[in-house]
Parts: structure tokens; C-alpha cells; sequence
């Protein structure tokens, strides 16, 4: 939204509905399927009074996965919610964000909109960790599509020989090289990149194409493809690394999967990298999120297991 428009609706509003309307108007802009209650002749005859204004949802076609957001709006902060409304607002917000949005607060209001609600909570205020470190989001609305363009372009025989290489060396906890901050510019990448994390992604990506020619293969989850590796032995990643590696977090966890990355480079294996970097880029910020892509991991590689036990390959003869 330009800016021009932004001070303008600052200005104020003398309906709530013109306010609300502008809202909803900018929703539909970035995908949002909205839900307004507008009938405010009909709000005595309405069951549970104090329901959130505005409730939106917004799905991602590359993972499967949607955005769900309540809002209260109001004209003024001289109308503060009423208690119902602060009751539904907490009881949402337990499951999902919710905010009290005002005219004054259009900065924010574009932010969810235009780049998704996560880290921010119903005050405004970024969410916080366990150690009370503030972190945002760094999925991309079109997670899948930019995951698979930076692969796309490090695998491409375009790419320089150079810059590979050089993303192949480069440490990812201090990612130093011109083509790693190249990439960073692209369209889709969070404004505010954990560089940390995108380091290792992109490492990662450069370290197996060096061995592989193709790093990204979506049809061979990761789990499935530490238990096989290059098949040249089973299993390529032995259970006590992979409880190693699913128990790690934070500086422990990025440096064993660097060094895995290492070994399956050496093996010329390629898996799904929207899988890894969807758990490279929750771990810390959604417990929720990196606990599934945990199990999902794990679930995998013992299924690969299963299915080259004798008694399970007998059955298939």
C-alpha cells in the first residue's frame, strides 16, 4: 500500500464499517478469504456475543498448509473491547493470532497481510521463545516456490562454478560470499532473513549439488533418504546419529546438519529440500511445526527400514 494512502486513512474514520472495509479491501489484495460480521441490526439475535469483527484465512497451494487470523477493529482507541470480546480474542488466541487493530495501526495491519502473522501476538508485540528472545517469521508465503528457486539456481549449469563453490566453503553461521547475499534479494525471501539459518540452507544446497548435480529431489523424503543413502550401505545414518540429530537444537543441531550434508554429498544423495528447510527454519521459533517435521523425519526413515527388513521383502516375492 503506498504511503500516501497509508497517512490518509490515519486521519481517522467516522464509521467503524469504512475502516473495516478498507481492511477487508486489502485482505483480498494479498489472497485473503475473509468472514465480517456486518449486520449490527441483528448482533442481539447473534449466539456468542463478542465474537472477533474479522476472521481470514489464507492458504499456501506449495505446502498445504493455511494462515488463520481474527482481528477486532475499531474506529477509534477511544472503543476499547468489550469483556466478551476480549474473552473470544483470548480463547483464539490460544490456537491461533488475533489482534485489536485501529486506524493507527495500518504498518502492522499491512506486515500480516502482506507477509503472514507469524511472530507477531494480539498485542502487536512479537511473540517470544522460552529465553524470552523475540524471534519473526521466516517462511516465506510461497515457502515451497522459493525453496525450490534457490535450488533451481544452484543446481543450474548457468550458475557460476565459482559461486558454488564458494557457497560450498563459506561457513553458514557467518555466510560471507557475493552469490549467498544474491540470493538473499530474491523475491520471497523474509526482508529480515536469519542469516544463520539461510546460510545453512543454502550451504546445504550447494554441498550436495557438488556431489549429486541435484540436491532437491521432492520425491525422496529426508528420512527415507538417511536410512538408504547412496545404498552402497544400510543404514547410511545409524539410529544413534539420528536420536542424536532429532534430540539437538540450536547451534548443536546446525552443526550436525552441516556435517550431514557433507556425507550425503560424498554419497551423491538428493532429498526433498522443502522438508529440511522447513525444519531448518522453524526450529526455535515454532515448537509445534519442528516437532512434526521431527516425527515426519523419523517416520520415514523407519518405514525405509521396514521395507528393506528380509521378512518384509519376502512378503513382496
Amino acid at each position: 500500500m503506498p504511503s500516501k494512502q497509508v497517512d490518509e486513512r490515519r486521519t481517522g474514520y467516522r464509521l467503524e464499517r469504512h475502516f473495516s472495509e478498507d481492511v477487508i479491501e486489502e485482505a483480498h489484495r494479498h489472497g485473503w478469504q475473509t468472514f465480517h460480521l456486518r449486520d449490527w441490526y441483528s448482533k442481539e439475535i447473534v449466539r456468542g456475543r463478542g465474537f472477533p469483527d474479522l476472521v481470514m484465512y489464507r492458504m499456501d497451494a506449495e505446502t498445504g498448509r493455511s494462515e488463520l487470523v481474527a482481528a477486532e477493529l475499531k474506529k477509534s482507541r477511544e472503543y476499547q473491547p468489550t469483556l466478551e470480546q476480549k474473552e473470544w480474542l483470548s480463547a483464539l488466541g490460544q490456537h491461533f493470532r488475533v489482534f485489536e487493530w485501529y486506524p493507527e495501526d495500518w504498518e502492522e495491519i499491512d506486515r500480516v497481510l502482506r507477509d503472514g502473522p507469524n511472530g507477531v501476538n494480539v498485542s502487536g508485540q512479537s511473540s517470544m521463545l522460552r529465553s524470552g528472545s523475540t524471534v519473526t517469521s521466516q517462511i516465506p508465503r510461497n515457502f515451497g516456490t522459493v525453496i525450490r528457486g534457490i535450488a533451481e539456481t544452484i543446481e543450474s549449469k548457468e550458475f557460476e562454478t565459482g559461486d558454488r563453490s564458494r557457497l560450498r566453503r563459506m561457513d553458514p553461521n557467518r555466510p560471507n560470499a557475493a552469490a549467498f547475499w544474491r540470493l538473499m534479494a530474491r523475491d520471497g525471501i523474509p526482508r529480515n532473513p536469519d542469516v544463520r539459518k539461510w546460510g545453512l540452507i543454502v550451504h546445504g544446497i550447494a554441498t550436495m549439488a557438488h556431489g549429486a548435480g541435484l540436491a532437491h529431489n521432492p520425491k525422496r523424503s529426508v528420512g527415507r533418504v538417511l536410512y538408504e543413502g547412496g545404498g552402497n550401505r544400510v543404514p547410511f545414518y545409524s539410529e544413534d546419529r539420528l536420536a542424536t540429530l532429532l534430540s539437538a537444537e540450536g547451534s548443536t543441531l546446525f552443526t550436525l546438519l552441516a556435517r550431514l550434508f557433507r556425507m550425503l554429498a560424498s554419497e551423491r544423495c538428493s532429498f526433498n529440500w522443502r522438508e529440511m528447510a522447513w525444519f531448518i527454519l522453524n526450529e526455535g521459533c515454532d515448537e509445534e511445526r519442528t516437532n512434526d517435521a521431527r516425527v515426519a523425519i523419523a517416520t520415514a526413515y523407519y518405514c525405509a527400514e521396514h521395507r528393506s527388513s528380509p521378512s518384509a521383502q519376502d512378503r513382496n516375492n
